[in-house]
């Protein structure tokens, strides 16, 4: 039984798929799971450069397919030279599947 729980945690996955055009920055989280999942999917951003700082979050329950890679949102970042943004992202279904995946934009730390 441990087998299988530790297998389908192995092939849960959450990634980002990012681009860049110049100072703008695509960033969109997708999941791959093992299973169909009704799951909570949080985004947390935080941000600081000469414009001050600024934290947002939403959360929203979305329904993922089993193998089969979801975008989780799309999100358009334009930076300037100095600033810092780090996202992170946690796909959970409240009892097996918890996920956390967090992006930081170059230079961050």
């Amino acid at each position: 039984m441990h087998t299988l729980l530790l297998l389908a945690a192995l092939g849960n996955q959450l990634t980002f798929d990012t681009r860049q055009q110049g100072n703008t920055y695509i960033i969109e989280p997708v999941a791959t799971l093992t299973q169909d999942c009704q799951c909570m999917v949080k985004l947390t951003a935080q941000s600081s450069g000469t414009a001050g700082q600024s934290n947002s979050s939403q959360s929203q329950r979305v329904f993922i397919k089993g193998n089969e890679p979801t975008k989780l949102s799309r999100m358009s970042l334009e930076l300037s030279p100095g600033d810092r943004v780090t996202i992170m992202v946690t796909v959970t279904d409240g009892k097996d599947i918890h996920l956390e995946k967090q992006w930081a934009s170059p230079g961050s730390v």
